[in-house]
């Protein structure tokens, strides 16, 4: 396999794994939990089969599936820039969001060296900075997702191996990072900053201590994704990430 397939396989796993069960399409799987229902991370359907079909036989298949387990979201997955063109439009006139983003690995140092320190801390340590900063987050409107984001994260640090890193501003933890890292693949994950916390360069120091110690580990790839319309891959650029691919979502949101 080459890097793109290598990164996109580890992040498959790791969605499985944490997925109650994988229900079969024609186009390919819905990874389903019909538990932690409001997760867009453990629920949609990848959409890796496409072929020809349009963008209304894959929104009833997600309906069917997603619907039957009562998730409150539909969400498609597609690779290829060639699908994403052809579906895109139709999506939007179906109601659905795209959502577009960017796999960046690990080429080089980065432009300067970090300026904060940043220590490893267990999950109990870091479960209040997660919640405040799930809390955060636009889309989240109340406590009960707030918990089901919670548990998926514990249910990733079951299902790879998982470290966690945080750093410090007027005493208290502000900003986080998570590794993963299995079979020479290290994919640094769930970079925040809370927001008066922001420009610091926290951030940084987060991403390049996660990647050195993904290098240390042995890691021959370290990669991470990022939203590819916001300004954050710039700043990845920087630390020595460069693009690969692009993977894209459509997703409808019902509660």
């Amino acid at each position: 396999m080459n890097e793109f397939e290598r990164a996109f396989a580890f992040q498959d796993r790791v969605e499985e794994r944490t997925a109650e069960r994988l229900e079969p399409t024609p186009y390919g799987p819905v990874l389903v939990h019909t538990r932690l229902n409001r997760v867009h991370d453990l629920n949609f359907l990848r959409a890796l089969e496409v072929g020809d079909a349009s963008a209304e036989e894959l929104a009833a298949e997600a309906e069917r599936v997603q619907g039957a387990a009562g998730i409150g979201h539909r969400r498609v997955n597609v690779r290829g820039e060639e699908q994403r063109e052809r579906l895109e439009p139709q999506f939007v006139g179906l109601g659905w969001e795209p959502q577009r983003f960017v796999l960046m690995v690990q080429r080089r140092g980065p432009d300067r060296p970090a300026e904060h320190e940043v220590r490893e801390v267990d999950e109990p340590t870091l479960r209040p900075l997660w919640a405040e900063a799930i809390r955060n987050e636009p889309h989240v409107k109340d406590e009960r997702l707030v918990e089901q984001i919670l548990e998926h994260r514990r249910d990733v640090g079951k299902a790879i191996p998982t470290r966690l890193f945080a750093a410090e501003a007027d005493g208290r933890l502000v900003a986080h990072a998570e590794l993963y890292s299995e079979d020479g693949v290290g994919q640094v994950e769930n970079v925040v900053t809370l927001p008066e916390y922001r420009n610091r360069g926290l951030a940084r120091a987060l991403v390049l201590h996660a990647a050195a110690e993904s290098q240390a580990a042995g890691n021959d790839l370290t990669f991470l994704v990022a939203d590819a319309d916001e300004t954050t891959p710039a700043m990845y650029r920087k630390l020595g990430f460069e693009p690969l691919g692009l993977t894209y979502r459509f997703l409808k949101t019902l509660r």
